[in-house]
């Protein structure tokens, strides 16, 4: 693929390994973000600015190959979701519109009926959670958007997987308490299967979505997947630190009384049915177009194993 200027939103555990991927293949990377990141890779141009206001996004914008937007609220609160993500679409597809630039959208597969098979992009949006439904009202304004001539294709991911994660499975809390000999916070089921996108997976897909032909606008894919328990993610994890635990998941009553103090913690308890049945996920129509190399699910995903 040619060097080309490309404006990444959001400084979060997908925007800023991405950002440093880019980096490295040489291409020109406006990163924007609200606050000033730690670190950030020569070559790369940082702009502090709120990406709700779409007018000076798509003034950054201009001449760039495309938009990727990888920002979610640093709160799991459906509350604080619908005060964020509202006007943070908003203000993407504004940009997109006003620079003419393709806008790829980092989502995730809370829209769906939980109860219809394996999740396909074209599986009813028939969410039962507020975060559902949340997510299907931001999917409708990407969809008339796109009526309106808005270039754009939305990558769905599921729970994340991989090196370097805050916000995952096995953070780095979890892993803390593996290498202690403790089970990390689990909440329903552990030996259902359940979906995961590997980090790099999900990076990788961003990338080729923001230079593939423009055909790919106006679509939906699912990003690759590997599927797995938490029982065998958690163990596999204790092997390589020389451990063993015994697997716990947290009841359900206890997870409600602790969410009285904790909003994180809250917004995993209408999030309780994706974990205590098998949550499956239909990544072919992303993977029949990009053939290529997936992200193994390694031994260890220990922050550091990979960078970023």
């Amino acid at each position: 693929m040619n060097h080309s200027k490309l404006v990444v939103v959001g400084a979060g555990q997908i925007g800023t390994p991405l950002v440093e991927r880019l980096a490295r293949e040489g291409h020109r990377v406006v990163w924007v973000s609200r606050s000033k990141p730690s670190r950030i890779p020569n070559g790369v141009t940082h702009v502090a600015l709120d990406a709700r206001h779409g007018a000076e996004l798509a003034r950054l914008a201009t001449g760039a190959r495309a938009i990727i937007a990888a920002a979610n609220p640093p709160i799991y609160d459906a509350a604080v979701w619908k005060k964020q993500l509202v006007p943070l679409t908003a203000g993407l597809l504004d940009g997109a519109r006003l620079s003419g630039s393709r806008l790829v959208l980092l989502d995730g597969l809370y829209m769906y009926a939980l109860d219809r098979g394996p999740l396909r992009p074209a599986t009813p949006q028939e969410p039962a959670t507020e975060k559902g439904k949340i997510r299907k009202a931001l999917a409708d304004m990407v969809v008339a958007a796109q009526r309106e001539g808005v270039r754009a294709v939305s990558l769905r991911a599921s729970d994340f997987l991989g090196a370097g994660l805050a916000r995952s499975l096995l953070n780095a809390s979890a892993i803390e308490r593996i290498k202690q000999g403790k089970s990390p916070l689990l909440i329903g089921d552990p030996d259902v299967p359940h979906a995961f996108s590997m980090r790099d997976d999900v990076i990788d897909a961003l990338v080729q979505l923001a230079f593939a032909p423009d055909d790919v606008e106006g679509q939906v894919f699912h990003a690759p997947v590997v599927h797995e328990t938490t029982r065998n993610l958690v163990e596999r994890e204790a092997r390589t630190h020389g451990t063993a635990i015994e697997v716990r998941a947290m009841p359900g009553w206890l997870l409600r009384i602790a969410g009285l103090f904790s909003r994180d913690t809250r917004g995993l308890v209408e999030m309780l049915p994706q974990w205590s049945a098998p949550y499956l996920v239909d990544d072919s129509s992303y993977r029949k177009r990009f053939q290529g190399p997936r992200a193994a699910l390694s031994e260890s995903v220990t922050p550091g194993d990979a960078d970023g």
